[in-house]
């Protein structure tokens, strides 16, 4: 990836240790210190992350399948890796949504320039392999790059989900999504957003129009598991334009 799509929504952290950096940190120290201190000072300043970022142009157009359903659209615009899956336990403790991206530019019913109605945003989703038998680390095609067709609405992805091996976690109100973040009404010009959850943290938000809290999802998020990012709108006429968006997943080693 060149400096100049680099410059293009940077990560939200600067420093993302791999799984290899944090693994030979831990085994240096546990010649040194007993495990337990080690894995707690692994934990404390050197935690491996999954980080990906994906850069291209999309417009997602709502679609009016039948007169009675509404306008409406999903697309799936970025994938995350594979939570890793190892011989000792691995738990998310945090995770970062960014996106960049606008709506049409207008709005019938006022709202402009402020969240007030907004009927384009960004929803997360867990998915956990069909077979357990493909937990594995082995990298995997990503999903955006497979599934390129939009759908009404997300669980309408389900079956094309399935036919590559992956379903949905359901929320604990049997939903499939999480909220990340909405966009401005009537903003044509592209604008960064973000969001960041941590585990058994309740996220402050001055703005629930803005962005959501994530209640639960990183609880659900298990090794093997992989999360993806969907654009929504709704209405007609309404798009979601997306430029950039980035995926950043901490996780502990116990």
């Amino acid at each position: 990836m060149d400096s100049e799509t680099l410059d293009i929504l940077p990560f939200r952290c600067a420093f993302h240790p791999t799984l290899e950096n944090a693994e030979e940190v831990r085994s240096i120290l546990e010649n040194r210190v007993p495990r337990e201190i080690a894995i707690e000072i692994v934990s404390l300043g050197y935690s491996p992350w999954l980080a990906k970022r994906r850069v291209h142009e999309e417009r997602y157009h709502t679609e009016l399948p039948r007169p009675e359903a509404g306008y409406s659209v999903a697309g799936l615009y970025l994938s995350s890796e594979r939570i890793p899956v190892l011989e000792y336990k691995v738990i998310p403790r945090r995770i970062i949504f960014q996106t960049m991206a606008a709506d049409q530019g207008w709005a019938d019913f006022e709202g402009d320039g402020t969240f007030d109605n907004s009927h384009t945003w960004f929803e997360a989703s867990i998915l956990h392999p069909i077979n357990p038998s493909t937990q594995t680390n082995s990298p995997l095609p990503a999903l955006e790059d497979v599934l390129v067709n939009t759908w009404w609405d997300v669980e309408s992805a389900r079956s094309d989900l399935n036919e590559q091996g992956w379903d949905f976690v359901q929320r604990e109100d049997r939903q499939l999504t999480w909220r990340t973040c909405n966009n401005i009404t009537a903003q044509r010009e592209y604008q960064d957003y973000w969001v960041e959850w941590i585990r058994r943290v309740e996220t402050e938000v001055e703005d629930e129009r803005a962005k959501g809290k994530g209640e639960g999802f990183l609880e659900l998020l298990e090794p093997g598991f992989i999360v993806v990012l969907w654009a929504r709108a709704e209405q007609r006429a309404w798009k979601n334009r997306v430029k950039a968006a980035t995926i950043e997943i901490e996780y502990e080693l116990t």
